[in-house]
């Protein structure tokens, strides 16, 4: 399969959504519904045109470094037909198959698309409708065939006969034609009918009176070509995106202890022999090495997590890395901006922000470490406190090797802890503590100088 044209419209205003953004940019398993269509097409097209109307600037900028990409703006929305007319400039410049689709459809697989292309050109078709039947159809254009079973014509909802409503094979709106004949055909459709829209369907009517063969692709998934167009649907949708997620991880040698409960996004990667418990939600581009623990409750965002990572419950861990075989949780919170070198801890109601955790450094529990550099075999004791901000300006500390923070310590940045330094339990430290220095008190005094 070469040489394919793809055209996907996604200029509708999506009132039904009631929402100030537009409706191809809501997010399904992590992502805007767009990016599934556009991705789904990438593999065979040899050029993808995207119809784009009202925040057409954002759906530019959300697709920003995917290849062979043209936007071309419909000014007012006048039926699919007129969205199809504004790529007539792609269709004359193309010689082969038109792929026309919907930019709200996430739920359509490639290898559908790809077997719908594969048909119409072993049928030598004008066009072939992708089709499914549906025991309610209320509310989809009815395909209405001829003896031989080709598609005579396709009758939207409001413009059918009472017998023609009662017909369940449906039409899904992606169609694959060839470029000429579309052409053609797109220069011979009217509007007139009940909503003064020009219909895409209407080309089906024209390429047979025309003496040309139009073919049904029939599905047996109805979800597939299901559209979104509430937040009823959106929901709907995500339920079976994340559904297809959990199943390809589980296949790939993941454990989800309860699929139902486990929200994993689309771009996710999660390494075999990995365990994920209840009511975890991994997002963004986040990957999980193998033989990792990620317990129940917790939330990963745009991180990387290495192999053999215990993530205990109710932790939260936002674009930030975590080295192998460290433990994290219970209750961390792991903010943007962090690296926990390997064999790390950061145990209960700890919170990091954007800092630096050396090899082997244990923060066990209940310290706030912001903007900071630790460095390797460190232990910082329960309490400690990295004092980072003065109100206007926040400031970095940094602490050595095999260094170790007293209970209860409080850390005023900016401010550097030499390597084998110490401080005794509930010191405000405001000064440099000397390499192998134990410093106590408030403020903190050197109370022991390593001796040279």
């Amino acid at each position: 399969m070469n040489n394919v044209l793809s055209i996907i419209l996604a200029a509708g205003q999506g009132t039904r959504m009631k929402s100030d953004k537009v409706k191809v940019l809501h997010h399904v398993g992590g992502r805007p519904m767009l990016h599934y269509v556009v991705d789904n097409v990438a593999g065979f097209s040899t050029g993808t045109v995207i119809i784009i109307g009202r925040q057409g600037e954002l759906v530019r900028e959300s697709l920003e470094g995917k290849a062979n990409l043209k936007f071309v703006v419909q000014e007012q929305q006048l039926g699919t037909g007129h969205a199809v007319m504004q790529a007539r400039e792609e269709i004359a410049g193309h010689n082969g198959p038109v792929l026309v689709l919907y930019g709200d459809t996430p739920l359509l697989r490639e290898e559908t698309l790809r077997e719908l292309i594969k048909t119409h050109q072993e049928k030598k078709a004008a066009c072939t409708v992708l089709t499914t039947l549906v025991l309610d159809p209320t509310g989809y254009g009815r395909i209405i065939r001829d003896e031989a079973g080709y598609i005579q014509r396709i009758v939207e909802e409001r413009d059918a006969s009472p017998e023609e409503k009662r017909i369940q094979e449906i039409n899904s709106g992606v169609c694959c034609f060839e470029s000429s004949l579309l052409l053609e055909a797109l220069a011979h459709i009217d509007n007139k009918n009940a909503q003064g829209e020009y219909y895409l369907t209407d080309t089906i009517a024209y390429l047979n009176g025309q003496g040309k063969k139009v073919f049904p692709y029939l599905i047996d998934d109805f979800y597939e070509i299901t559209g979104i167009n509430d937040r009823i649907n959106l929901a709907s949708a995500e339920r079976i995106i994340r559904n297809r997620i959990n199943k390809k991880h589980m296949e790939n040698g993941v454990t989800i202890i309860d699929p139902a409960t486990t929200y994993i996004d689309s771009e996710v990667e999660i390494g075999q022999d990995t365990i994920i418990y209840p009511f975890t939600y991994i997002e963004g581009k986040s990957i999980i090495g193998r033989n990792s623990i990620i317990g129940t409750h917790c939330r990963i965002k745009d991180s990387e997590i290495g192999e053999a990572v215990n993530v205990l419950d109710h932790s939260i861990i936002l674009e930030s890395k975590i080295g192998a075989r460290s433990n994290v949780g219970p209750f961390a919170h792991i903010r943007p901006g962090c690296l926990l070198e390997t064999e790390t801890k950061a145990g209960s109601f700890v919170e990091l922000k954007n800092s630096t955790v050396g090899k082997g450094t244990k923060i066990p529990h209940l310290s706030y470490v912001g903007d900071a550099i630790i460095g390797q075999d460190t232990n910082i004791g329960a309490g400690t406190i990295f004092a980072n901000y003065d109100g206007e300006r926040k400031y970095q500390t940094l602490v050595g090797n095999k260094v170790f923070i007293g209970s209860n310590t409080t850390l005023i940045s900016p401010v550097k802890i030499g390597d084998g330094g110490r401080t005794g339990a509930g010191s405000v430290v405001t000064r440099d503590v000397p390499e192998g220095t134990t410093v106590v008190g408030v403020p903190a005094r050197i109370f022991v100088r390593k001796e040279r």
